[in-house]
């Protein structure tokens, strides 16, 4: 009998634990950087999984060093997403559990709005052990590989969570792999690494937020090109691909540039033979394809602009966020966050806005850069959903996400979210809010042409709103609107709508029964096909009859000693009942 109890309670416990689990309108992807992997993130995964209940952590394993070897860079023979045999042992990759020990991993994925992306080596089981140390330097591979990486988690999460987009974060380095995903297109101008590169939002992202990313480039890694500084961190991949500048080359005519962020030949930074020559990088395909002589388009513009590369240009269908750092103990001429300098951490323009411009925001925070992956106050601002109706989160039929309101650029306090409610042919729909102490004061709803349909200030922690949806459209924008506080940012509303059945009911046997209009402000008719008449009952929401009569078919009755709000009005005919919905809205 006991261990029947303890395994009732321990079903309970799923039960409720799975019952409580909350969602983000999509899930969000963490993405580490040079030398890193998930643990970067750790402290602010863990705060989102236990403060929000958003679900455990998922992790995706990849290995961008398959081959083993340090000198060449190949994107087929070193870029590894599933489990794969090395030297007759088992590498796992792919989806895995978060946890500390490799020895409890588990080689699947729960349910839940959290993952992050792991390319460090030392992280992957099988491929890190006495007598089995393979891929050196995974996490310090080429961005190009990066990018193609990034593909295929974000193909895992769609396909696992069924979401429509992700949510990208990257630090450091992790931000350049978000905008080689992005941006990196071929010859003929096709995205060489989005899900679908044929739709305008065929990257399948919502939403990129940047922390302490060298967006312009960091040369506080040691550039293999001093013979002074023997450092192999320095002759990395990724190290290559973030100098903003080198030191000097033969090959070059002009003091060179760093080639992956701002374009150049590869040639430029190979190695120079000789007793004074340069050792350089391990290898110098920055494009990854066997060849160390080709021209690479960067993806800023240029080292004389702070702006991205508008030949391939970042979407302009994503809410983007720089989070920056300052931090006060870096005891060196630059001013930045201990690795990256404050002006190289994100784009602007000659007039320093962000950019792209009018959908891209700027945070700055005091940590040290290894420490910004684990700033869960910080990351948690940078993102804040979108208040433009072009980049609103789009929301299905019941289902229920959160959100937060959170303090915006420059410190203001008030917080507007913007969703879209995707209704269909739905032209009815209740809109549900449940915020205490979420600090949302007010809700304004919106037709698809952006004019205001209702606006309405709340003051309960629960709210239900019924909105009809012109009949025009097919979804309606709804505006949450709130002044953040220093707790508000603890505290997520919850948003969910759901379709009010207004049609005719049918039974099947071509018998039907329909109110008309429905909703209405009082007023409405009954029809019903193939009975003269029949018994009605109405039922307010708390299941009590508000109303009972015998009517005949197309009776017109005037409700308007009813309060706004959804009945249930049952029809009792001689051989059946049906059910309907009525909506009354003045």
């Amino acid at each position: 009998m006991m261990n029947f109890k303890l395994f009732f309670l321990f079903l309970l416990c799923i039960s409720l634990k799975t019952y409580s689990q909350n969602k983000l309108p999509y899930p969000i992807i963490f993405i580490h950087g040079l030398a890193g992997s998930e643990n970067t993130f750790g402290e602010s995964m863990e705060y989102l999984r236990d403060s929000f209940q958003l679900g455990e952590i998922n992790v995706f394993d990849v290995v961008l060093n398959a081959d083993n070897d340090l000198e060449t860079a190949l994107l087929e023979n070193d870029v590894k997403w599933e489990n794969f045999t090395y030297n007759e042992d088992l590498i796992y990759v792919g989806r895995r559990n978060y946890t500390d020990e490799m020895d409890d991993y588990v080689q699947e994925w729960t349910e839940s709005s959290i993952f992050a992306i792991n390319f460090k080596e030392e992280n992957i089981k099988g491929a890190n052990g006495t007598f089995n140390d393979y891929f050196d330097q995974s996490n310090q591979s080429a961005i190009y590989k990066q990018g193609y990486a990034l593909n295929k988690m974000i193909q895992e999460v769609l396909d696992f969570t069924g979401a429509d987009k992700v949510i990208l974060v990257g630090h450091s380095m992790g931000g350049l792999c978000i905008r080689e995903y992005l941006q990196r297109t071929n010859e003929n101008s096709v995205h060489v690494n989005w899900i679908n590169p044929t739709v305008e939002d065929g990257h399948m992202v919502a939403r990129v937020a940047t922390f302490g990313t060298p967006h312009l480039g960091s040369n506080t890694s040691p550039d293999p090109t001093k013979s002074d500084i023997p450092d192999e961190q320095g002759k990395s991949e990724a190290n290559r691909d973030m100098l903003w500048e080198y030191d000097s080359y033969n090959f070059c005519e002009t003091y060179p540039q760093g080639i992956y962020l701002f374009g150049g030949n590869e040639n430029c930074i190979a190695s120079e033979s000789g007793i004074f020559g340069n050792t350089t990088f391990d290898n110098v395909d920055i494009n990854c394809n066997g060849s160390q002589t080709d021209d690479i388009i960067g993806i800023n513009e240029g080292p004389e602009s702070q702006s991205y590369n508008p030949a391939m240009p970042l979407p302009s269908n994503i809410k983007y966020t720089y989070m920056t750092s300052i931090w006060l103990d870096w005891d060196i001429e630059l001013v930045g966050d201990g690795a990256v300098d404050i002006n190289k951490q994100w784009l602007y323009d000659q007039d320093r806005n962000p950019v792209p411009i009018g959908i891209t925001d700027t945070l700055l925070t005091d940590v040290f850069h290894t420490s910004e992956g684990n700033d869960y106050y910080t990351l948690i601002r940078g993102l804040d959903e979108p208040s433009q109706f072009s980049l609103a989160y789009i929301l299905e039929p019941d289902d229920e996400r959160i959100g937060l309101v959170t303090h915006q650029q420059n410190g203001l306090a008030i917080d507007e979210d913007t969703y879209k409610l995707k209704c269909g042919t739905n032209q009815t729909i209740e809109y549900i809010f449940n915020g205490a102490s979420s600090d949302v004061n007010t809700i304004k709803f919106y037709d698809l042409n952006e004019n205001l349909i209702l606006s309405k200030t709340i003051s309960n922690s629960v709210d239900t709103t019924i909105i009809n949806v012109p009949l025009s459209d097919d979804g309606i924008y709804v505006k949450l609107i709130g002044a953040a506080t220093p707790s508000s940012w603890k505290n997520p509303y919850k948003t969910q709508f759901k379709p009010i059945e207004t049609t005719k009911v049918e039974n099947g046997n071509d018998f039907y029964a329909s109110i008309f209009p429905n909703p209405t402000n009082g007023l409405c008719r009954f029809s019903f096909l193939n009975y003269e008449n029949c018994d009605i009952e109405i039922f307010n929401s708390n299941s009590v009859e508000v109303f009972h009569s015998k009517i005949t078919n197309l009776e017109e009755i005037d409700f308007s000693f009813l309060k706004n709000g959804i009945y249930t009005v049952k029809f009792d005919f001689e051989t059946l009942s049906l059910n309907h919905k009525l909506v009354i809205i003045r």
